[in-house]
């Protein structure tokens, strides 16, 4: 099969009144105050008992290559409307505290910046991990958000050949390099951590395994894999997600200052769903390990079948208003109780179910003008394996 990376790009619409009346100016200050409260509410149904938490695993801070710092991370993802964040700057590359020692250089007495280590037994200054992760709690606990924080980070080899892997759920992240990156994985799981495989496409021409990959998924130390980075999508990797019981992600690898610019109220940042029963790292845990997850991006879901149409089903009320006998016809109301639009199609005609919204829908009777035609409809920004988008006999009367 021929292995395609689809990117999904985002535009935006300016609209300009010139001659519109220019508005009073408002104090900076109330400004700022109104900005810096108001978070997008993500509305999504519970599905088979289980609420939906929205969550990114794969965010940098100022402490690696990233550019906000960790209690900045954690502003920014509460508003974002994020229940679950990771912290998971890089392991081996920290850019961040290089420009910050080098700023540093002229108080040092020989002029030169301090060097620093991460794992090498050299150096006068080492980075404690443990502390990204403890600077982000600390923001978590004085602003009060009912948001879950997983301590992890980022491990990475040559990308060629190996790549790089978010390690979750730890508890002491100095402790687990090791210059075989096999035998830190396994460090990861002695923790009770987790791996996962990070943008399997990035600068290769394919998303195949690797001799390395090979021996790691063999030997059950790769727990899931991004089927999304960023607004990157990969197809491909929805399948060996689904061959090999692995779980997927989506998550943004977020390093600027601000995430990407929404085109519309109705798209936001890449994110994965979670399908757990409480907002507890036990719970979240033990969805990510029985693959209760599902990706988000740029309004479209990613996941297995049977979790899109649970997720459909869910989150769009389906009855029947009006039925003509005579003229063998049925007008369904179809309303979607979720943030998410979605669009259907059935045959030639495409609709679209806007977020808190209905549409009237016209349905007959087979060519043979003895049923009624079901309310099946294929969605098409719902996508599983082999590039299909699961076609869903909607549920009547909930």
């Amino acid at each position: 099969m021929k292995r395609v990376i689809f990117s999904l790009a985002f535009g935006i619409l300016l609209v300009l009144g010139a001659n519109a009346q220019k508005p009073k100016s408002v104090p900076y200050s109330v400004r700022m105050m109104k900005s810096s409260t108001q978070r997008t509410e993500i509305i999504l149904p519970q599905v088979k008992g289980y609420n939906i938490y929205k969550g990114d695993f794969h965010i940098h801070t100022s402490y690696s290559d990233g550019v906000i710092n960790p209690a900045g991370r954690v502003v920014e993802a509460w508003l974002d409307g994020l229940d679950i964040i990771a912290i998971t700057d890089h392991y081996e590359g920290h850019s961040g505290v290089k420009k910050f020692l080098k700023v540093t250089a002229p108080y040092n007495e020989d002029g030169q910046p301090t060097p620093y280590q991460t794992t090498a037994k050299v150096g006068s200054v080492k980075i404690d991990f443990n502390a990204i992760h403890d600077e982000a709690a600390k923001q978590l606990e004085k602003s009060g958000y009912p948001m879950l924080l997983i301590k992890g980070c980022e491990m990475a080899r040559n990308n060629q050949t190996h790549g790089h892997f978010n390690c979750l759920f730890l508890k002491d992240i100095n402790g687990l390099y090791d210059k075989d990156l096999m035998v830190a994985f396994k460090r990861v799981y002695d923790q009770g951590g987790i791996v996962i495989h990070n943008h399997p496409g990035w600068r290769r021409k394919t998303t195949d395994k690797t001799e390395f990959h090979e021996a790691a998924y063999s030997a059950g130390l790769i727990s899931g894999v991004e089927v999304v980075n960023g607004h990157t999508f990969y197809p491909h990797i929805v399948k060996r997600c689904i061959d090999e019981k692995l779980t997927m992600f989506a998550n943004t690898d977020i390093h600027s200052s601000s995430y990407y610019p929404r085109m519309s109220p109705d798209v936001f940042r890449t994110m994965t769903l979670v399908l757990a029963k409480e907002l507890t790292e036990k719970d979240v845990k033990d969805a990510i390990l029985k693959r209760r997850t599902l990706a988000y991006v740029a309004g479209n879901v990613i996941g297995e079948e049977k979790w899109l149409v649970e997720l459909f089903n869910e989150s769009i009320d389906c009855r029947i208003v009006q039925e003509n006998n005579e003229k063998g016809t049925r007008k369904f109301q179809l309303t979607n109780h979720s943030s998410i639009p979605y669009t259907i199609r059935k045959g030639k005609k495409t609709y679209v179910l806007e977020p808190l919204r209905s549409v009237f829908i016209n349905l007959g009777k087979d060519k043979e003008g003895k049923k009624y035609i079901k309310p099946e409809f294929r969605v098409e920004n719902m996508w599983h394996v082999d590039y299909k988008h699961p076609t869903i006999n909607i549920e009547l009367d909930k």
